[in-house]
């Protein structure tokens, strides 16, 4: 018998299909382990809510104590946050915009629903006493997960929709928050700013996810910028107007009745200080809306300059406006007007900035070192409550100003890692990528990019502190006492000068190096000589330094400026001093930057 050749492709054909299976597609794995991570924060989440409530209800220890309730919801909608922000799959991204849409109406109804909710007997339960911190801190929790849905959502009926609600909520909070700060200007030190900062928020959700050059974006841009301008423009004017008008051309005579040239001098540099702003605008060819502000500012105070010199219209004297509603209503004027220019400004350092900026939240670096400083300031928060808790029990009286002891040492650990974390990857890693190059070959110079850099992580180390301020906020709605805050806006203004000099000094490192570990080292060992210079003052008697030197070291000392902030006292030689050394540091930068060209 003659058996007939088989050719290797039938071979191949018939082993496969007698013996074996062709092989399987390739199919893509899951993003299992963050769904794993997200479910267990769910786990935690309603372990937390279900431990705190049974807590509040009952008022009866139980298995899981309150704080570890707390800490549970904390630990787990961090942990959802990131499954959201990692899980590609958009129905999974679709039901934590529904967590997010039934977080924000708990906010409400917690909001008005009358408190407190689980006190019995309580005779004065009135609305909005849950506003603060339950109210204004669930609705800051929708915001976090509204933006990782309305980043990757496809179906643009959704995405309208949901775009509308954020800028619904964002401008009726600003508006209602800031026009009812000006008719009770009480409000405004509490829920205030928090609800106003919180619209602030939604509105930047909204700008960030439209086309802000044209369109319904730009007009929002604008009318964030004009609120922003109004309310810097009466921050500024209600006070000095009302004490020039009060004071008006008796305060321009000496004891004898002669005109003092000091006080005439004085009062017309005033006129020049407010037409400035229009001035500028106007030589600049700014943006019309822009113009029309800057030209109504100018216009009522010289208007008001004028007639100081001649009558004296207002015969009562001015109220304490300055500290602390001219001073919110200032700094509320200027963060509208820096979100509006960053969004509609053509500049080329605002372009960088903005890029920057959305750096932080774009990557985990920026959102570890917010949740980190969230935790830890909540940590000395309430630490800080249980000793004035403790105080009371015992009967002690606490003087104030009581915010001296809130930032204790732990505060001063989160800055030490906080400056090193936020700017190690500023040059670093652009070095190592190679971006630097393109970026330094486009047509802008060292300085806008180093100025850039430095913004935006100066900002960023700004907004990772207000969660503290929140936290007193809060706590000054509770108390039947007030206490006095004032001390709080030093201690702002002190990191502010102080962050100058920190970022300056890591963004220094920075570019001296490809790795960002040894930024980051180079950094963390600047700031622990920062925090030997307070060892040093503290032991000037026994130091073995000149005196000369142990004075230069000791203002060195952040430390001791939060002391002294903390304790109502503004050092303006130290703020000064940490202004300029910031200064020096972007210098040093700019230079290494423009050694590269010669190498």
């Amino acid at each position: 018998m003659i058996e007939t050749p088989v050719k290797s492709s039938d071979k191949t054909e018939n082993s496969i299909a007698v013996g074996e299976t062709p092989p399987s597609p390739i199919l893509e794995e899951g993003p299992s382990l963050p769904r794993l991570i997200g479910f267990t924060g769910l786990f935690l989440f309603i372990l937390g809510t279900v431990a705190v409530v049974a807590n509040r209800a009952t008022e009866t220890p139980r298995l899981i104590s309150e704080s570890m309730g707390f800490f549970a919801i904390a630990v787990g909608l961090s942990l959802m946050f990131y499954h959201a922000i990692t899980d590609s799959n958009i129905e999974i991204r679709r039901l934590y915009g529904g967590f997010a849409l039934l977080i924000l109406f708990y906010a409400l109804a917690v909001s008005l629903i009358p408190g407190p909710v689980f006190a019995s007997g309580v005779p004065d339960k009135h609305i909005g006493h849950n506003l603060l911190p339950w109210g204004v801190g669930s609705a800051g929790v929708a915001l976090l997960f509204f933006f990782p849905f309305l980043r990757h959502e496809t179906e643009e009926a959704y995405r309208r929709t949901a775009l509308f609600g954020v800028l619904g909520i964002g401008a009726l909070l600003t508006v209602g928050s800031i026009a009812a700060g000006l008719l009770f200007p009480t409000f405004l030190v509490g829920p205030g700013l928090a609800l106003a900062l919180l619209g602030l928020g939604f509105l930047w959700l909204f700008l960030s996810q439209v086309d802000t050059t044209q369109g319904l974006g730009y007009t929002v841009a604008v009318a964030m910028g004009t609120i922003g301008g109004l309310l810097l423009g009466y921050g500024i004017l209600w006070p000095s107007v009302h004490a020039l008008l009060y004071d008006g051309p008796t305060s321009l005579r000496l004891a004898t009745g002669e005109l003092s040239f000091k006080a005439v001098l004085w009062r017309l540099l005033t006129a020049v200080v407010f037409a400035l702003p229009a001035g500028i605008a106007w030589l600049n060819r700014s943006a019309l809306w822009w113009r029309v502000l800057a030209s109504l500012f100018s216009g009522i105070g010289v208007v008001a300059v004028i007639l100081s010199l001649f009558s004296r219209p207002i015969h009562s004297p001015p109220t304490p406006f300055l500290v602390p509603n001219g001073l919110i209503l200032m700094g509320l004027g200027v963060i509208h007007l820096l979100f509006s220019l960053s969004y509609i400004s053509d500049s080329q350092f605002v372009a960088l900035a903005r890029r920057e900026l959305s750096a932080y939240f774009l990557s985990p670096i920026g959102y570890l070192v917010l949740g980190g400083m969230v935790m830890l300031q909540w940590i000395g928060y309430y630490l800080f409550i249980f000793q004035l808790v403790r105080a009371g029990q015992f009967g002690e009286a606490l003087p104030e100003p009581i915010v001296s002891d809130y930032y204790n040492l732990l505060m001063v650990f989160a800055v030490m890692v906080q400056v090193p974390a936020l700017t190690m990857r500023l040059l670093a890693e652009e070095r190592r990528t190679g971006t630097l190059e393109v970026l330094l070959t486009a047509p802008v110079n060292e300085w806008p990019v180093v100025l850039s850099k430095f913004l935006a992580t100066w900002l960023f180390f700004l907004i990772s502190w207000l969660p503290s301020g929140l936290y007193l906020i809060a706590l000054r709605m509770e108390v039947e006492s007030p206490f006095d805050y004032r001390p709080l806006l030093s201690f702002y203004a002190s990191l502010m000068a102080q962050g100058v000099a920190f970022v300056g000094m890591g963004l220094f490192f920075s570019s001296l190096t490809r790795n960002q570990i040894i930024a980051a080292v180079f950094t963390f060992v600047g700031m622990m000589f920062f925090l030997l210079c307070y060892i040093i003052r503290l032991q000037q008697s026994g130091s073995i330094l000149p005196q000369i030197l142990q004075m230069a070291l000791g203002r060195l000392s952040f430390y001791h400026m939060w002391e002294e902030s903390l304790a109502g006292r503004l050092p303006m030689r130290d703020a000064l001093m940490f202004v300029s050394l910031g200064v020096f540091w972007l210098f040093l930068t700019v230079k290494v930057l423009e050694a590269r060209k010669w190498l």
